[in-house]
């Protein structure tokens, strides 16, 4: 099932006034965040053990050659693709850039045993153009299940592999976008309003869900200022960007904020002990259901967390709000997002 969350005129109007950040594009705001601060620290993979450093000046140049790539593919604008996230920044660079090659993405999990059957009726009913997701990472080898959801979707022209090889794909690596000295045609100044696509997210019940640009960035704006006392505190996530709360969460509050987002993967108890220690006081993005385990290692009162981000519904957590970070949790419920202090 395919939901579009209804927004009339005077909501859009509305959100433009409270959060004026609303009424740009995601592209817009990658070439706003690399203005002011270009060597800054916008996002740090550490994927396998191998480590990326990713300025606001990388992240832009990346989304820049990734635009240009995918306008060398000829896919017309509006066309329908699908993005299986892995951990990391390069599912958001794939984001942006097609969102400013007017493509109509939709979010997606990585394309493992359990989710592959979701992956690939959203990939058929969608009727996308193009399917963007990893052909190896941390240990794990997609090609049967990409070229299964392909063999499945008449309409699929396109694969490009966001870590790894595939023999036919098309690389949208980091390392290949990295290596492209400029980008084509710099961002934001080549599409209108009128052409903004809204963004899709696939549910664990197999339906997706599109919500708008403006209300993705006004639920992060909102989310930056109910985190505000933790104030300049690196970002810690546990999640890839592959739903509409983990895109709030992960990047787009860091971009907003000027934090710099960490991406763990894959996750083992000791390499997120030795991450959190290294990182001195950090917001944590992490699932409702470890409030627990944080609570029992101490890690909510003892200065390492500053706030935490819960995703998805769960039991509150049961150490005292005055005695412990702030949490947040933040689930959305079909097309509406739903953010609570705990």
């Amino acid at each position: 099932m395919i939901v579009r969350a209804a927004v009339s005129e005077e909501e859009e109007a509305a959100l433009v006034r409270a959060h004026p950040l609303t009424q740009f594009g995601f592209d817009a705001l990658v070439a706003g965040a690399a203005r002011p601060r270009p060597g800054g620290l916008a996002f740090l993979d550490h994927i396998e053990g191998v480590r990326d450093d990713v300025t606001y000046a990388d992240l832009y140049q990346r989304v820049g050659a990734c635009l240009s790539k995918l306008r060398s593919l000829d896919l017309a604008r509006g066309e329908k693709i699908l993005i299986c996230c892995p951990p990391g920044s390069q599912a958001f660079v794939a984001l942006v850039g097609a969102l400013a090659a007017g493509l109509a993405p939709t979010l997606a999990p990585m394309p493992l045993p359990h989710s592959l059957s979701a992956i690939a009726r959203a990939a058929k009913t969608l009727q996308i153009g193009a399917l963007f997701a990893p052909a190896q990472i941390c240990g794990l080898d997609f090609e049967e299940a990409l070229l299964e959801i392909a063999a499945d979707t008449p309409s699929l022209c396109v694969i490009g592999a966001l870590h790894g090889a595939l023999d036919g794909a098309a690389d949208f690596s980091a390392q290949a976008l990295a290596a492209q000295i400029s980008p084509r045609v710099p961002l934001s100044d080549d599409w209108s309003d009128d052409e903004r696509h809204d963004i899709g997210a696939l549910d664990e019940g197999g339906n997706v869900h599109f919500v708008s640009q403006s209300a993705l960035l006004g639920a992060a704006l909102d989310l930056v200022r109910a985190t505000r006392a933790a104030g300049e505190a690196p970002i810690l996530s546990l999640y890839a960007p592959s739903s509409l709360s983990a895109l709030i969460a992960g990047p787009l509050a860091a971009l907003l904020s000027g934090a710099p987002l960490h991406f763990l993967a894959p996750f083992t108890a000791a390499h997120f002990l030795e991450t959190l220690d290294a990182l001195g006081p950090a917001r944590l993005i992490a699932p409702v259901s470890v409030l627990g385990d944080l609570a029992r290692a101490r890690l909510l009162d003892n200065g390492a967390i500053t706030a935490v981000i819960a995703l998805g519904a769960g039991a509150a957590c049961v150490i005292d709000p005055q005695e412990r970070c702030p949490i947040i949790e933040l689930r959305a419920e079909g097309s509406t997002l739903v953010m609570r202090r705990i």
